[in-house]
């Protein structure tokens, strides 16, 4: 090569000439040779950004089927509401529904039509009770009279009347406490005396008709107690409960719906004064306040059945309650059972006075 040139690495350029002048000289840059350089640079990471994007959105992706599919198992595990507000996919299938569909293959599956065949439903119905294995409950006495509920306060009885014969007359004689209640208490009446608008002897006020007394107070409450009078002698009850119920009447539309009848079962006696008085005999007042119960409720009056705290175990009027003539009450034992027992049988309202301590108390 001789003094013409130089040796530059593995090149020859002429001698006096530079490699930076030479490659100026010759248009070409430095940055011309760095540039396959930076663009294999710019490459790797461009496809490396690309990949990144590319997981990204696939990540994305799964998180929004996941979303997606559990949204639907939520939606098919609630229950459906029909118009009526029944669930509708909660119900368990009934047993011969499950028997048809794990049947045979034509049973609960398509026929050849593609149609579903319809389930056959097997014949059902009540079950057989065995003999003696169940009782029934008559609605007799037992079930109409009105039951304990909680206890009042003697002021229940202020706007209450009481109408009935000699043993209702105890109240005024005996000056028992019922808060001013209106006693309309007549020796000797029965219901005829009612429906017949008879004039009746009141020991305080002297002769009047009861129906009109009642219609001038119109009393919130009504007790009637009649019958021991009227059913001295054997065969008398029928006249009785027929006179009683058109009392009933007569009383309903004089005081109105709005006032509580309270119907009071015939008393019992001692054994004594029903030898005396046959009619008044245990068994057969039995089966008449059994009548009167069923009259009660169908008037839509409310029975009481003093039985419960006026008779003994053999169904005769307890010893220590009865007057000496078997029959009436005694003014302290008697009265006071009697009392005792209309303010824990009064009919429920919230407006009760319940005393302090009642099962329906607010105090």
């Amino acid at each position: 090569m001789g003094a013409h040139s130089k040796i530059t690495g593995q090149k020859h350029l002429p001698v006096g000439i530079n490699a930076e002048s030479w490659t100026e000289n010759m248009g070409i840059s430095h940055e011309y040779h760095s540039a396959p350089r930076r663009r294999t640079r710019g490459g790797i990471s461009g496809k490396l950004r690309l990949a990144g994007v590319i997981v990204a959105i696939l990540l994305v992706a799964y998180a929004v089927t996941a979303i997606l599919e559990k949204g639907t198992v939520e939606e098919e595990s609630t229950p459906q509401t029909g118009a009526g507000g029944i669930a509708q996919n909660i119900l368990a299938p009934l047993p011969m529904q499950g028997e048809a569909a794990s049947g045979s293959g034509s049973e609960g599956a398509a026929d050849s039509s593609g149609t579903a065949q319809a389930v056959q439903l097997e014949s059902f119905g009540p079950a057989r009770q065995t003999d003696g294995a169940y009782t029934i409950k008559a609605y007799d006495a037992s079930v109409i009279r009105q039951p304990t509920c909680g206890q009042v306060d003697l002021s229940y009885f202020s706007d209450a009347a009481f109408l009935g014969d000699s043993l209702t007359v105890g109240f005024s004689d005996y000056q028992i406490n019922l808060s001013g209640a209106l006693i309309c208490g007549y020796t000797g009446v029965g219901p005829d005396a009612i429906v017949n608008r008879a004039a009746v002897k009141s020991p305080t006020r002297g002769q009047e008709v009861a129906l009109d007394v009642l219609a001038a107070a119109q009393p919130k409450k009504l007790y009637i107690l009649l019958g021991t009078n009227t059913l001295t002698t054997l065969g008398a009850s029928d006249r009785f409960l027929a006179y009683y119920g058109q009392m009933l009447d007569e009383l309903r539309q004089t005081l109105g719906e709005d006032c509580i009848i309270y119907v009071q079962s015939i008393p019992p006696v001692r054994p004594a004064a029903a030898e005396k008085k046959p009619g008044l005999a245990s068994d057969v007042l039995r089966g008449v306040n059994e009548q009167l119960a069923q009259l009660a409720a169908s008037k839509g009056c409310v029975y009481l059945d003093l039985w419960e705290a006026l008779a003994d175990g053999e169904g005769n009027l307890k010893e220590m309650i009865a007057a000496p003539d078997g029959v009436h009450l005694s003014a302290g034992n008697g009265y006071g059972a009697w009392v005792t027992y209309l303010r824990n049988h009064a009919k429920y309202s919230a407006s009760n006075p319940w005393i302090m301590g009642s099962a329906y108390s607010a105090e």
